[in-house]
C-alpha cells in the first residue's frame, strides 16, 4: 500500500533539499489557490530568508502572524525586518516574542543590540539586565555583563 506524501511535505522535502526553484514554483500555485494557508505563507517566507529577499519574507511573515501568538514567529518576523533594516518594526516584533514568551532570551538580546545601536542606552542596559536574569549559558551572561559594562562606563 503506498502512502501520499502531502503538498506542504513534499515542498518541506524540496526546500530541505535546497531545492527553492521548485518548492517556489510549488508555493506560488498553492498559494494562488489558497493565498492565506499559513504553511504555505511559512515556507515562502523561510525561502526569501534564505535567498535574502527580506521584504517578501516579510510579507509572508505579517501574514502568518496575523492572529497568531506564535512568539517564534514574531522572532522571525523580527530578523526579517532587522535584515530589511526596519529597525522600528524589527523592535515592535521583538517586544510582541517577548510579551508572548517572557522567558524567550533570544530576544531581549536582540532588543539590547537594537537599543544600544540607536543610542538608546537606558533600554540597552533595560533589556541586557533582563536577558542576564533568564536561562542562558555562562560564555553568553559574561559577554552581556562586558556589554553592560561598557555602556554603564
Amino acid at each position: 500500500m503506498e502512502q501520499e506524501i502531502s503538498r506542504i511535505d513534499y515542498i518541506r522535502s524540496l526546500i530541505e533539499d535546497c531545492r527553492y526553484d521548485d518548492a517556489m514554483e510549488l508555493l506560488q500555485i498553492a498559494t494562488d489557490e489558497e493565498p492565506e494557508n499559513i504553511d504555505y505563507n511559512y515556507e515562502l517566507a523561510r525561502i526569501f530568508m534564505e535567498l535574502g529577499n527580506y521584504s517578501s519574507a516579510i510579507s509572508n511573515l505579517e501574514l502568518v502572524c496575523e492572529g497568531t501568538r506564535n512568539h517564534l514567529l514574531y522572532y522571525m518576523l523580527g530578523e526579517a525586518y532587522q535584515a530589511d533594516e526596519q529597525i522600528d518594526k524589527a523592535i515592535g516584533a521583538y517586544l510582541k516574542t517577548t510579551m508572548l514568551n517572557e522567558k524567550f532570551a533570544l530576544a531581549y538580546k536582540k532588543l539590547g543590540i537594537l537599543f544600544l545601536g540607536r543610542g538608546d542606552k537606558v533600554s540597552a542596559v533595560e533589556y541586557f539586565e533582563d536577558y542576564l536574569e533568564l536561562d542562558i549559558p555562562d560564555e553568553e551572561k559574561a559577554q552581556a555583563r562586558t556589554i553592560l559594562n561598557r555602556i554603564k562606563g
